[in-house]
């Protein structure tokens, strides 16, 4: 289920950075920093974004192999 990402200024970080990991530490949900009512960045937990680029990565391979961009390989020679 999709929940909306917390949210949170940019001030706020300013003034409040460390509750503000710890929460996403904890709850390992991103929070979106906004500045000038505009999404600026977004803080998360390292392990989410290393296990959202492997998702991608397999994605992105997966479109190549649809789109006939992969190569097979049959040995090392094959890396160059």
């Amino acid at each position: 289920m999709y929940t909306f990402p917390r949210m949170t200024t940019a001030r706020e970080i300013q003034r409040n950075y460390r509750k503000i990991f710890d929460l996403v530490k904890k709850t390992k949900e991103p929070v979106v920093v906004m500045r000038n009512n505009k999404p600026e960045v977004v803080i998360m937990d390292p392990k989410k974004l290393s296990e959202m680029q492997a998702i991608l990565d397999v994605l992105e391979s997966r479109e190549e192999a649809r789109t006939g961009k992969m190569k097979e390989l049959k040995s090392f020679k094959d890396l160059r």
